[in-house]
C-alpha cells in the first residue's frame, strides 16, 4: 500500500535533498492533501446514490437490493469518515490500523457503486435512464483521480471497480445501444487509468514545490527580520530611541503629578499636561519660568530653596514643601515638591514633579471622617441591642422568679416592656436588613396606584403610645379625603415611621407633630403629593440639613453618641429616590423641624 511503497520510495528520494525533519513535514502535507480530497466525497457519493436511485425508478421497484446496497454504502462512508477526522488529528504515517480501514472503507463505496451501476444498466437499458447512470459513472469514476492519485493502488483499484462491472453488463446484453456504450466507458476507464498514473507521477512534485516555497518564504522572512534589526541597532538611531525611552520612563513614573524639566541653569525645558493644568497656565508660560525666580519667595521664607537647589545639583534628592497658588485661587495651597538629578542622553537635567498635597489632606479628613461615622454607628448599634435585650433578658429573668407571686397586672406589664424591647430591636435589624438591600440594588417594590391616608392613620396609631410618654399630640392636615399616589405603600409607610419616629424623639415635651399632606405640581406640570412631618424640638445646624440624610449620620445637635443606627433617614432617603420623589429637612421658626418628601401622583410620571 501507500505507506509500505511509495513512502518508502519517496522516503529514499527526498532523503538525498531534505533532512528528516523536512520529509516528515512533506510526508505529513501529503496526508493532509489526502484527507481534504476526500471531504467532499463523503457527502457527494451518497447524494449521487440517492439521486441514481430515485431518477430510475430503482428504489420503488427493486427496493430490497437499494436498500441493501445502501446500508453498504452508509457504513462504508462511516468508516471513511471516521478515518478522515483520524487524519485530522493524528498525521502519524506508522499507524497500523488507521490506512487498510480507510482503504478497504473507500474500496467498499466502489464495490457499492459498480454493483449499482452495473444493475441498474441491467434493469434499464432499454431506456433513457441509463444516461443518468453514466453521467454518475463519469463524475464519480473521474473524482477518484482526484481522490486517490497520492495512492496510485487504490486509485487504480477504485476506478475497475467502479467501471468494470457496468462495461461487464453492456456487453452481456449486448444490443445497439449497449454495445457502443460499454466501448465508450471502455476507453473511459482506460482513458482515466493513463490520466491517474500522470497524476500520480507529478503528484509528489508539486508537494516538494510547495514545500520550498514555503521554506523559501520562511528564510526570506528571516533575512527581513535580521535586516530590520541590523538598521534598528544602528549608533545614532539607538541614542534617540534611549533618550525617548528615558523621557517616557521619567514622566510615566509621575505621571498622576505635576512635572517640570529644569536645565542645570534653572530653565524649564519642558512640562507635563497636569503641571500645566495644575496652575492653569499655557506651555509658553511654563517654558519661560526659572527656578532661580523662586530663590526668594515672600511666601516660603524659612525655606532656603537656594541651597536645595545646589544639592539636587551635586545628585542628591530632594523633597521639600512649598506655599503657592494653584488656578487662581486666592487661598494659598501647599505643594509637595521632589527634585531628581538624571542622565538624558549625553546631558543631565533635573525633574521637579509636583503633588498638590491639599487635596490629599481632604481626602485624609474624608477618611477619618468616614471612619468616625462606622465607628459612631458600631457604638449606636452596640447600644441599641444592648439596652432593648437588657429589658428583654431583665424583666424575663423577673418574671420567672416571681411568677407565682406576682399578680397579673404586673405580669402584663412585664410582658409588655418585653414586646415593646422585641420590637425595638426588630426594627432596629429592619432598618439594616432593609439599608444592606437598598445598597446591592436587591429592594423589590409592589407598584400600584395608592391611598395613603389610611396607612397614615395607621401609623399615627401605632405611634401614639411613645407619644403618650411625652404627653405628646398628633394633628393631621389633609385637605383631600384620599391621598392618592403611585407607590409602594409598604415602603411609604415605612419611611413615615422613620420619619414620626424621629419626631417623636426628638420633640420637647407637650408639643404637637403635625402630618400634613397636599397636592402641589412639578416644573414640568406633573402632578405630586407633597408630606410633612413637623416637630418641636432641637433645630438641626444648617450646614447639617442635607448630609443627615447620609448613611450613619446624625445631627450633631442630637446626636449623643448613643442615639441611633443613623439608618432611617438614609434608607427613607433611597425608597424616596426609587419612587422619583424627592426628599429633604428645614428648620422653621419656633423651634420647628421639619422632614418634607414628594411622589408623584400617576404611573407615567414615575
Amino acid at each position: 500500500m501507500f505507506f509500505k511503497y511509495e513512502q518508502k520510495r519517496y522516503r529514499q528520494e527526498l532523503s538525498q535533498y531534505f533532512n528528516d525533519e523536512e520529509i516528515t513535514a512533506i510526508i505529513n502535507q501529503a496526508l493532509i492533501d489526502l484527507k481534504n480530497r476526500n471531504i467532499t466525497g463523503v457527502l457527494i457519493v451518497p447524494l449521487a446514490y440517492l439521486v441514481g436511485g430515485f431518477a430510475t425508478d430503482y428504489a420503488s421497484q427493486h427496493q430490497f437490493l437499494y436498500s441493501f446496497l445502501g446500508t453498504l454504502l452508509v457504513i462504508a462512508m462511516m468508516l471513511r469518515t471516521v478515518t478522515i477526522r483520524s487524519f485530522s488529528k493524528n498525521t502519524d504515517s506508522e499507524n497500523s490500523v488507521r490506512i487498510p480501514v480507510f482503504f478497504w472503507s473507500n474500496l467498499l463505496v466502489a464495490v457499492v457503486w459498480g454493483l449499482f451501476s452495473g444493475t441498474a444498466v441491467l434493469f434499464y437499458h432499454d431506456s433513457l435512464s441509463i444516461t443518468l447512470i453514466i453521467i454518475l459513472l463519469a463524475g464519480i469514476s473521474g473524482g477518484s483521480i482526484a481522490s486517490y492519485c497520492i495512492w496510485k493502488l487504490l486509485c487504480y483499484s477504485y476506478l475497475l471497480t467502479i467501471l468494470l462491472p457496468a462495461v461487464v453488463v453492456e456487453f452481456y446484453v449486448g444490443n445497439s445501444v449497449t454495445i457502443p456504450v460499454g466501448v465508450a466507458i471502455s476507453f473511459f476507464l482506460v482513458f482515466n487509468l493513463v490520466q491517474a498514473k500522470l497524476w500520480y507521477k507529478h503528484y509528489w512534485a508539486s508537494i516538494i514545490n510547495t514545500f520550498l516555497v514555503k521554506k523559501n518564504a520562511l528564510e526570506l522572512s528571516k533575512l527581513n527580520t535580521k535586516l530590520t534589526n541590523e538598521i534598528a541597532d544602528h549608533k545614532e538611531t539607538a541614542k534617540k530611541i534611549a533618550i525617548s525611552r528615558k523621557k517616557l520612563e521619567d514622566i510615566y513614573n509621575s505621571a498622576h503629578d505635576g512635572i517640570l524639566i529644569f536645565a542645570l541653569n534653572g530653565e524649564v525645558i519642558d512640562t507635563n499636561n497636569t503641571m500645566l493644568e495644575m496652575f492653569d497656565v499655557s506651555r509658553d508660560t511654563a517654558l519661560q519660568f526659572n527656578i532661580h525666580h523662586c530663590f526668594d519667595s515672600k511666601s516660603n521664607r524659612d525655606i532656603d530653596l537656594q541651597s536645595i537647589w545646589h544639592k539636587a545639583l551635586d545628585g542628591k534628592d530632594q523633597e521639600f514643601r512649598w506655599n503657592t497658588y494653584i488656578q487662581n485661587d486666592d487661598s494659598i495651597s501647599t505643594v509637595q515638591v521632589n527634585l531628581r538629578k538624571s542622565l538624558w542622553g549625553e546631558d543631565y537635567i533635573i525633574i521637579a514633579t509636583i503633588r498638590d498635597i491639599t487635596l490629599q489632606v481632604e481626602a485624609m479628613e474624608a477618611t477619618i471622617a468616614a471612619n468616625h461615622a462606622k465607628s459612631e454607628f458600631l457604638a449606636n448599634m452596640s447600644h441599641e441591642l444592648r439596652t432593648p435585650m437588657h429589658g428583654v433578658l431583665g424583666y424575663a429573668r423577673l418574671g420567672m422568679k416571681r411568677s407565682e407571686t406576682l399578680p397579673r397586672e404586673k405580669l402584663n406589664e412585664y410582658f409588655f416592656i418585653i414586646r415593646e424591647s422585641g420590637l425595638r430591636l426588630m426594627r432596629m435589624l429592619n432598618n439594616v436588613l432593609d439599608f444592606s438591600k437598598l445598597e446591592v440594588g436587591k429592594m423589590r417594590y409592589n407598584m400600584n396606584r395608592n391611598d395613603l391616608l389610611p396607612r397614615i392613620h395607621q401609623v399615627i396609631t401605632e405611634f401614639t403610645p411613645n407619644a403618650d410618654e411625652k404627653n405628646l399630640h398628633f394633628a393631621l392636615d389633609c385637605q383631600q379625603n384620599k391621598v392618592v399616589t403611585y407607590c409602594d405603600h409598604e415602603k411609604i409607610s415605612q419611611v413615615l415611621r422613620n420619619l414620626l419616629f424621629n419626631a417623636v424623639k426628638f420633640s420637647y415635651e407637650d408639643t404637637t407633630i403635625t402630618i400634613s399632606c397636599h397636592e402641589t405640581t412639578d416644573h414640568n406640570g406633573g402632578q405630586l403629593q407633597l408630606f410633612s412631618v413637623s416637630n418641636v424640638g432641637v433645630l438641626i445646624p444648617e450646614k447639617e440639613l442635607n448630609i443627615i440624610f447620609e448613611k450613619f449620620i446624625q445631627s450633631s445637635a442630637t446626636n449623643t453618641g448613643a442615639g441611633s443606627t443613623g439608618l432611617g433617614l438614609a434608607i427613607s432617603k433611597q425608597i424616596i429616590l426609587d419612587h422619583k420623589g424627592k426628599i429633604w429637612a428645614e428648620n422653621g421658626s419656633e423651634n420647628t423641624v421639619t422632614f418634607s418628601f414628594s411622589l408623584p401622583m400617576a404611573e407615567n410620571d414615575i
